[in-house]
Formats: structure tokens, C-alpha cells, sequence
């Protein structure tokens, strides 16, 4: 897949001088972003440098000690996960896949937010059907009534992404979603990525699989110790470009140890 073009869009949702401490430990600070409509921004960096912490503030998970949010322009706090998901549209796919394994395909997706204004029955019925409908949109081989605990680990993924098209989520965030699944089903997630911009989605993908970023990322962040230490536009970067970017030339320890932790059984 080559990497997607870049339109140059209005910020969707921006953030300005955001700070966020755990006790003595400043893991953001001071970070200035924006998020543009129907992007792929790429999030990289080094483990600690903040780009989860960074995803859990734009869904309210944690609160920052200071900074602001703007949506579209406006002011707006985000104060929690369900607010950020109904008023701003915007779904988190977290790195631990945090669903049920028990449960079916259909209420994984329908979990939390399931139809009501029907009966019982005809409720299952209709958010079978609508799970049904959204997985034949990504072209996927998932049925909605299979069990969650039998897929693979992309598969998962597939139905975590899912959520977002089901309730027409505008900004999708990513959490590090192809890290623990095979190269095929990495590329089934690389490709509903692109789908997911065709339709006109914003989706920020953190990522240490680079190859992956400068695939499917029209914009790419540099995260360095809670900082973005810059912002590329992802033309004809390189794998290089960005460990340097990460990095620096001076820190070629710190760059050996990053490049031995992507081989492959040491992740």
C-alpha cells in the first residue's frame, strides 16, 4: 500500500500547551497539535515519550493539569470516554482490546450502547443486522454472531475498528494496532485504515511498526519525552528519516536499542 495523499484540511480537533503529570513524572508537556479533517496522523517515538498518554487525553480517560481543546475551532473540554464518544465523535481502539470475549461479535460492537426502543427480541435482531451490514462494509470474512474468543488477534482488531463505523464515528484513534498480529491481518488493518479515510474518517494511528506509519499516515508526529519534537508531511520519508527524527544522529545508543526491540520475538 503506498502511502496516502495529503490534503491540506482544517484542524478537526486541535490542543495547545497540553500538560499532563503522574505525580513527580511530567509525561506531556507543553504539547501543541493539530488533528486535520480526513487524515491519517501518524503518532511515533520512543517507549515513555507520551503518545498513549497523549490518546487518553483526547478521550477523556485522563484529564491534563493544564492546556486546551479545541473541536472544529471551538473550545470544548473533554471530560470522559462516553461524552468524547457521543458530542465529539470520537473512538479509541485500545492497545489491550478492552472487550469480551464471551460474548458475540454483534454485542462486542453493541456493548454499552445497545438498541432499546424496540422489544428485546426485535432489538437483537435489528443490531445483528447492523453489525451484519458494517462488516460487509470493510470486507471482512468476520459473521457477527461468531464468538469474539475465537478470532485471531486481527480479527479482533477488525471488530474493535468496526465500533467506529457503526455509530459513525468522525475521529478514530488507534493504539499500537498492529503489534501483536501477523503480517496478513496487518495489512487487513492497514487497508481498513485506508478505507476508513475514503470515507472521509480522521484517524490517528500510534505505531512502532514504521513500515506501517509511512504506509497508511499522510502526517507523521515525532513524540520525544512528552514533546513533539516535529511534524512531517509523509512524502518520500523514509524509515531512516524517522528513527532520525526519533532520535537525533547524536543518540546512536539510544537508536541501536530502539531498532534491536522491532526485531521480530523481542516485541
Amino acid at each position: 500500500m503506498n502511502a496516502i495523499d495529503q490534503d491540506h484540511r482544517a484542524p478537526v480537533l486541535s490542543v495547545r500547551g497540553l500538560v499532563k503529570r503522574f505525580g513527580s513524572v511530567t509525561a506531556l508537556e507543553g504539547i501543541d497539535l493539530d488533528i486535520n479533517e480526513n487524515e491519517v496522523l501518524g503518532i511515533v517515538g520512543d517507549n515513555g515519550a507520551g503518545k498513549s498518554t497523549f490518546l487518553a487525553l483526547l478521550t477523556g480517560y485522563h484529564h491534563p493539569d493544564s492546556g486546551e481543546f479545541r473541536y472544529r475551532g471551538h473550545p470544548v473540554r473533554i471530560t470522559s470516554p462516553a461524552r468524547t464518544r457521543r458530542a465529539l465523535g470520537i473512538e479509541m481502539v485500545y492497545q489491550d482490546l478492552a472487550m469480551a470475549p464471551d460474548l458475540s461479535v454483534w454485542e462486542n460492537l453493541f456493548l454499552g450502547e445497545e438498541i432499546k426502543r424496540f422489544g428485546i427480541l426485535s432489538s437483537r435482531r435489528a443490531m445483528r443486522a447492523r453489525a451484519g451490514e458494517v462488516l460487509a462494509q470493510m470486507n471482512t470474512k468476520i459473521r457477527p454472531e461468531w464468538q469474539l474468543g475465537q478470532l485471531s488477534g486481527g480479527e479482533r482488531q477488525l471488530v474493535a475498528i468496526a465500533r467506529g463505523l457503526l455509530f459513525d464515528r468522525d475521529i478514530i484513534l488507534l493504539d499500537e494496532p498492529t503489534a501483536a498480529i501477523s503480517v496478513a491481518k496487518a495489512d487487513d488493518v492497514l487497508n481498513t485504515i485506508g478505507d476508513l479515510h475514503k470515507r472521509g474518517k480522521t484517524v490517528v494511528l500510534i505505531s512502532h511498526r514504521l513500515e506501517d506509519v509511512l504506509a497508511v499516515c499522510t502526517r507523521i508526529a515525532v513524540f520525544v519525552t512528552g514533546r513533539v519534537a516535529q511534524v512531517l508531511d509523509n512524502r518520500d520519508l523514509t524509515i531512516a528519516d524517522l528513527i532520525h527524527a526519533m532520535f537525533g544522529g547524536a543518540a546512536d545508543r539510544q537508536r541501536a536499542q530502539w531498532e534491536r526491540r522491532q526485531q521480530p520475538g523481542t516485541r
